[in-house]
């Protein structure tokens, strides 16, 4: 009985549009449901059958003041256009949907199929009734709170560079993940799946639950194209969202996943055999328990890897282009303004790391990285990122061997932009002199320091020093500085620490002695 006195009034509302016209009543007609947001309460059909939401947050409309038109059905959104030409008249343009694969649900297909059956609509007691030309089906809406409307999503686009069209057995994924902790596997929050994605642009949202969302995490989007078990394009890189500044909107773009031949798919110590891979191991540490290494190998010769100091809390991570040399026996990485690692193939599961000549290191600890069951990406990480200049940097090794200050003025540098000079103490005296800042490239000149001499400490002022002298490039992780000479290997380490005042004399106090630049090795 409800049924047939909501579509008496909706009739009713039809014959009163042909009294009321005229272009000032259809504009106050709009602005009924112009800047609204109504949820889904139930679905009213014309032969008395009624379908009713679980969630009716999962079915929501907004109508915006500019015509457009925005809807969620279940964990797909949509976006059009709508007008209201007359009092209770409404219709809607073409409805452009996501296509998520959600779990079924009678109106998971009805809504999209009515939506251009609708052409009138009634305002009654706070709830919006939205009839449909074709048989008088009702949907009826209630006003969706600020709290309900707040569910969270993540939208984007994915593409390719190469020019190919998936097949049609195609399945699209996108996952959203929390890739906070450096010791963990990234903890999925949500994921979205759309089954026969055509030709990029895929259009795709992820719908998640705001409650899992921590403001001091961090969170990444990845994608994936898979064919059947075949791996067809992958992300290969970091698309952070949501937290430390990023938006909720991402364009990713994915790279082809190389396809096993005949050939590669037996193994040989000349192949790397499926890409992309994973390659893990445990490294040996001069003083830590040891380096967790991991080496993504990407089918276009690109390589990201990422090196975890164990009790160390911080990592450091590097990307390039690899190449196979000595008839694909010889693995070399070549990462940006770095030297050069090498590893030997041993086989299509196995890399043993080398020496920078490319010689088998001496040793019974381990160098093998093995290939993971399945691809790990590399995901960000929280980084407390220091600025280089205009902060205290602390001395923590010379090389790979530890330093420990053996007097109130520890060893450590400032640079100042403003002057482009260099100040700080070697442990004992203090120093002084020049830098030039250009990129990555970090040189320094006419280095100066006192005269005093100091019972302890004297080596280690040496040794930095020199090490200043002979710096080329620096390279940042977190609160870690590497200074490095041009071979890319690692002269001196640094940890960010507060600006403390290391002395209460002005510099003009000291008497300072420029040093000769020596060729000696560190």
């Amino acid at each position: 009985m409800k049924h047939i006195g909501l579509a008496s009034a909706l009739l009713i509302a039809l014959l009163l549009q042909f009294v009321w016209a005229g272009d000032a009543q259809a504009q106050t007609a709009a602005s009924d449901l112009a800047g609204t947001s109504w949820q889904l309460v139930k679905f009213e059909g014309s032969d008395a059958s009624t379908l009713t939401p679980e969630d009716g947050m999962k079915y929501t409309i907004t109508f915006g003041s500019d015509g457009s038109v925005s809807v969620r059905i279940d964990c797909n959104r949509g976006e059009g256009r709508w007008k209201s030409s007359g009092p209770n008249q409404l219709e809607f343009g073409p409805l452009a949907l996501t296509r998520a694969m959600c779990p079924p649900g009678p109106l998971n297909d009805r809504l999209p199929r009515d939506w251009q059956y609708v052409r009138s609509y009634i305002l009654r007691d706070g709830q919006l009734f939205v009839s449909l030309m074709a048989d008088a089906s009702i949907y009826e809406f209630k006003p969706a709170t600020r709290e309900e409307q707040a569910a969270g999503r993540v939208k984007g686009t994915a593409t390719y560079r190469e020019r190919m069209a998936l097949p049609d057995s195609a399945l699209f994924e996108a996952v959203l993940e929390d890739v906070s902790r450096a010791d963990a596997a990234a903890e999925v929050i949500a994921r979205t799946r759309i089954e026969h994605p055509g030709n990029p642009p895929i259009r795709f949202e992820i719908m998640y639950e705001p409650t899992k969302i921590e403001q001091n995490h961090d969170y990444s989007v990845r994608a994936r194209i898979t064919d059947g078990e075949r791996l067809v394009f992958t992300t290969v890189q970091n698309y952070p969202v949501l937290t430390r500044g990023n938006g909720n909107e991402v364009n990713l773009l994915l790279s082809l996943a190389a396809v096993p031949s005949a050939a590669s798919s037996a193994p040989s110590e000349s192949s790397l055999s499926v890409l992309p891979a994973t390659f893990v191991g445990m490294l040996p540490c001069a003083d830590c328990p040891g380096i967790r290494y991991q080496l993504n190998l990407f089918p276009d010769h690109t390589f990201v890897s990422r090196m975890t100091y164990e009790d160390r809390n911080h990592s450091l991570d590097h990307h390039g282009h690899w190449q196979l040399t000595g008839e694909g026996k010889m693995l070399v990485l070549q990462g940006e303004g770095q030297a050069q690692e090498k590893f030997a193939v041993r086989d299509v599961d196995t890399l043993r790391k080398l020496d920078v000549e490319g010689h088998a290191i001496e040793s019974k600890l381990n160098y093998d990285v093995k290939r993971a069951a399945e691809f790990e990406p590399i995901e960000p990480r929280p980084l407390t990122m220091a600025l280089l200049e205009n902060t205290y940097w602390k001395l923590t090794s010379l090389g790979e061997v530890p330093v420990t200050a053996v007097s109130q003025q520890e060893p450590h540098f400032v640079l100042n932009p403003e002057t482009h000079r260099v100040s700080g103490s070697g442990g004992c005296n203090r120093l002084t002199g020049s830098y030039e800042l250009k990129g990555d490239h970090l040189t320094f000149s006419q280095l100066a320091t006192t005269m005093m001499a100091c019972v302890e400490g004297m080596d280690t002022e040496k040794a930095l020093l020199k090490a200043l002298t002979k710096a080329k490039t620096w390279k940042m992780a977190g609160d870690e500085l590497e200074l490095l000479n041009d071979a890319g290997n690692v002269m001196a380490r640094f940890e960010a620490r507060g600006m403390t005042k290391y002395s209460n004399a002005p510099i003009s106090h000291y008497i300072f002695v420029t040093l000769p630049v020596h060729a000696t090795k560190v």
